[in-house]
């Protein structure tokens, strides 16, 4: 049955049916089922850990590729805190102190990065007063010290048991870790295989779908293109390399073949004649019977067919073209794209980052005694990615003023209270309302005192207000 032929109902059963198999079978249905679109292409079907790993060390755009999203995201570290007021509460003071001892934000980044190489990664913790192994629970402790903080990818982690119980909360996820520690030494690279339990790390895992534990690798989507584009620049290299020098031709005079002259070619002298041209500083060749003749370089510019597969790229993990092309290129994107960009990194922030790197991490941190139990509900506020200038400060200040001007002299508390306003409104959040309201409230009795000093001063009396 010919595509042409298909009617559009039997176009859709087609295209539901491709949709449960496999891509490259969709592909070979849709196209040519005599042919294989990966092995034709010399394509890796099935890429696993060890191929992203290879590609992210050796391609530097696949580099690119697992970093952007990470690199734009941590450019400022959120704001952890339990309440708005200047004293440091026990958990704020012991969360800085920590953050500025072990830098534990980059540490956070970085873990980040590496866990979009592959399906997962973790961040593992090691704490003092610890008489277990690694591979067992941490013990329950009301204060350790954090010892280090180390970061792994899949590349070096296997997970060895899942939780199989059904009533509990850690159902299908890791239990134990086996972790390859790998070691420089004088004498060579190392290894040195622990199991590590879950209690004792931090699992990230981007790009997740169905599973809670394994996402996909950042490079997972764009692999093809990343191996296309190491064949293009791979390519132009090698045709740069062969194409430079023009070659040359050697040829025998055809009108004396026709004449009937025998003709012997020294292939031994011209070989050394050209090996002193190449080689060496001879600006010339010195032959008989034969004339040489340059031929004319095959080199072409492989900067479109580059740009068309960076694009593609850029595309598929939805990243404005000039911002994945780095920062000079970046400059010239224009304010939507700026601000679009801004709003996706905005995005992950708090629905990737918050919930399932910083957040746990915290957690995880508390539960070994290294953090105390802060008091009150945590916070946590990433930095304004779009940060106005002074002048659209001003701006907002001076509608934000005239709003609250219009407020009070209009009257409008009858209908809805100072700090639903605030809140609703004007977009302060409830802690900050709270803060502004108690700050009037203090402003208005130094003014009411202020008053009643002036008028006994002048030996008069405040009258009373009316009933």
């Amino acid at each position: 049955m010919e595509l042409l032929h298909l009617t559009g109902n039997q176009v859709r059963a087609l295209l539901t049916a491709n949709a449960l198999s496999s891509r490259s079978a969709s592909l070979s249905a849709l196209l040519d089922g005599r042919r294989d679109i990966d092995t034709e292409c010399g394509y890796i079907s099935e890429p696993g850990p060890n191929d992203f790993n290879l590609m992210y060390q050796k391609e530097g755009v696949a580099k690119r590729v697992v970093h952007i999203w990470p690199d734009e995201c941590w450019q400022e570290d959120p704001i952890v805190y339990e309440t708005l007021k200047p004293e440091l509460t026990t958990f704020e003071k012991a969360w800085k102190e920590l953050v500025e001892e072990y830098d534990l934000f980059a540490v956070m980044a970085q873990a980040d990065r590496i866990s979009g190489i592959g399906r997962y990664g973790i961040i593992l913790f090691g704490v003092d007063n610890d008489r277990g192994n690694l591979n067992q629970p941490v013990a329950k402790a009301k204060a350790r010290k954090l010892l280090y903080a180390r970061t792994f990818d899949e590349s070096v982690l296997t997970i060895e048991k899942y939780e199989n119980d059904l009533k509990s909360a850690r159902y299908g996820k890791p239990e134990q870790y086996n972790v390859n520690f790998a070691e420089n030494t004088a004498g060579g690279s190392t290894s040195l295989n622990s199991s590590v339990h879950w209690s004792r790390c931090v699992h990230l895992a981007d790009n997740r779908r169905m599973s809670d534990v394994l996402g996909e690798s950042r490079m997972r989507h764009v692999f093809n293109r990343l191996q296309d584009i190491r064949k293009i620049l791979g390519g132009s290299a090698e045709m740069f390399w062969q194409g430079a020098f023009p070659g040359l031709s050697f040829e025998v005079d055809p009108n004396l073949l026709a004449a009937g002259a025998t003709i012997e070619v020294d292939t031994t002298a011209i070989k050394a004649e050209l090996q002193n041209y190449v080689n060496g500083l001879q600006r010339y060749l010195s032959t008989t019977g034969v004339s040489v003749k340059s031929l004319a370089p095959q080199v072409a510019d492989p900067s479109h067919h580059l740009e068309e597969q960076m694009k593609a790229i850029a595309v598929s993990i939805g990243v404005p073209f000039r911002v994945f092309m780095g920062t000079e290129e970046a400059k010239l994107a224009s304010n939507q794209d700026t601000r679009s960009w801004s709003k996706r990194l905005k995005h992950r922030q708090n629905k990737y980052l918050t919930p399932f790197v910083v957040r746990p991490t915290i957690d995880r941190l508390i539960a070994m005694g290294v953090l105390p139990q802060p008091e009150k509900k945590l916070t946590i506020k990433w930095p304004d990615m779009l940060t106005p200038s002074d002048q659209e400060k001003a701006e907002v200040a001076k509608v934000r003023t005239e709003a609250m001007k219009n407020y009070i002299e209009g009257n409008v508390e009858a209908l809805m209270d100072k700090k639903n306003y605030l809140t609703r409104e004007l977009g302060y959040s409830e802690e900050e309302a709270d803060i502004l309201l108690e700050t009037a409230a203090e402003l208005d009795v130094m003014d009411d005192q202020k008053t009643t000093a002036i008028l006994a001063k002048k030996g008069l009396a405040k009258p009373k207000e009316k009933k």
